[in-house]
């Protein structure tokens, strides 16, 4: 039914996982002007210009977010943030293309009620977000900006200067005082994340939704940004980067070795999952909670393969590159039933390609928006072979993603081609679009649910 980081190796960056908002500043307007609740900065981060989160008390959702900007020379801030909501079963209905945009109401969060998720306006494949002009105070030189915002995760950029009104020919920069956890002094190591995060507690009295789980733990696990021998690597040449969780505790002499996840971003960069995904903080709460077993999970850098409409270079480097490297420098287990995949979008199309034609290497499979991505095209129940379906049968699948995501008609029909040749999948869909407001809820239903758990019912 429906769902309504002593190892070898060249280690670059490691650090605990701290708050998604790294330097985030927690206050409660009603306490005293002193009394307020600072969430761990990361090395670099000037925390009195982080995003303030403030408990207000007041509607419309209990909190406010202050976010700053110091550039006393520049002419104009803007800030995009991923806030347009909309009441999900008010959208008007998907024609059922991949290339349909999808005409949503696309209120701001001064107009946000009970039941709104954060979703793009207009509601396609693309990151549709409002765009709003920030307030400089010229005796100081920081622009701010001052929005009431619901329980979550959100992403967050500034545009400096930008002289188009569409932010065309512009670059998004992330907050300076809120940086990725791979920046350190300043310095990036691995892949530049062009977007900040800050997350929002909820206030029930406002009707907000309990997010608790995507929040800042109280034990870290540790993100690594480490570079791999890669072969078949253009850009960079002969190597690439990965991103690599290690849960609170992480023995490398213990007796039972980790099972291991790898997990693709979008046709994007190896921080996403940790940065926009805020995956470190859920894998930290759901093994605090004990909802899930402590685990390694992996997130490599999907772009700087050459063509990206095959599958078949980036394939044969996790086969022959990323997994050995992986089970080389860390404790992981090698058997191909303690291994994982999963992805959103184009890191969906990766795992479908190993699950219908390298079947045997990872047991457990995550699918979350995946879609027309290049030359992979889902096979009809009619095209699989009775070799494909028998392997199929072996392992655990998850389905996943919006349910106004415009291509949720592609999620469906793989469910239903599945489902055709009787082999046991777990279809999870939640309200949302083609973004990450939906795929946080499924990879948390795909750890909790399908990965590492025993077989479905058939």
């Amino acid at each position: 039914m429906p769902r309504i980081s002593n190892r070898t190796g060249v280690v670059l960056v490691s650090l605990s996982l701290c708050a998604v908002a790294a330097g985030v500043t927690t206050v409660n307007a009603s306490a005293a002007p002193n009394a307020s609740s600072h969430g761990r900065s990361s090395a670099s981060a000037p925390s009195s210009l982080a995003p303030k989160v403030t408990h207000t008390g007041t509607g419309p959702t209990g909190y406010t977010v202050t976010f700053r900007y110091k550039a006393p020379k520049a002419k104009s801030v803007r800030i995009e943030g991923e806030w347009y909501f909309a009441n999900p079963y008010r959208l008007s209905a998907l024609a059922g293309t991949a290339t349909e945009t999808v005409a949503t109401p696309g209120t701001l969060p001064a107009q946000w009620k009970p039941g709104d998720i954060p979703i793009g306006s207009p509601n396609s494949s693309a990151a549709n977000w409002p765009v709003v002009s920030m307030k400089q105070d010229r005796r100081t030189g920081v622009w701010s900006y001052t929005v009431p915002l619901p329980s979550g995760t959100f992403n967050y950029g500034f545009y400096v200067d930008c002289a188009t009104s569409d932010q065309s020919g512009c670059t998004e920069v992330a907050d300076p005082a809120n940086p990725a956890w791979n920046v350190k002094n300043g310095k990036v190591t691995g892949s530049v994340e062009p977007v900040s995060q800050v997350y929002v507690p909820s206030d029930p009295k406002f009707g907000t939704v309990d997010e608790s789980w995507q929040a800042p733990a109280a034990k870290h696990g540790t993100l690594a940004d480490v570079t791999y021998p890669a072969p078949a690597s253009v850009t960079p040449a002969g190597k690439n980067y990965l991103a690599v969780y290690t849960p609170p505790g992480y023995d490398p002499k213990r007796a039972k070795a980790y099972p291991t996840v790898y997990l693709n971003s979008g046709g994007s960069n190896e921080l996403d999952w940790s940065t926009q995904g805020s995956v470190g903080n859920i894998l930290d709460n759901l093994i605090d909670t004990g909802e899930i077993q402590p685990m390694v999970v992996v997130m490599p850098n999907t772009t700087g393969f050459g063509d990206s409409s095959t599958y078949d270079t980036f394939d044969a480097n996790v086969v022959n590159s990323v997994i050995p490297y992986v089970e080389k420098h860390y404790h992981v287990s090698t058997a191909a039933s303690q291994r994982a995949i999963g992805g959103l979008g184009y890191g969906a199309s990766i795992a479908n390609s190993f699950l219908f034609d390298d079947t045997a290497e990872f047991g457990y499979y995550g699918v979350l928006s995946p879609g027309l991505h290049g030359n992979y095209v889902l096979p009809t129940a009619d095209q699989l072979t009775d070799d494909q379906v028998a392997a199929l049968k072996k392992v655990q699948i998850l389905v996943g993603g919006g349910w106004q995501d415009p291509s949720h008609y592609y999620h469906a029909s793989e469910v239903a081609t599945l489902n055709q040749v009787g082999v046991p999948v777990l279809p999870d869909y939640t309200n949302g679009g083609h973004e990450w407001y939906a795929w946080r809820v499924g990879i948390k239903d795909f750890l909790t649910s399908v990965a590492f758990f025993p077989p479905l019912a058939g």
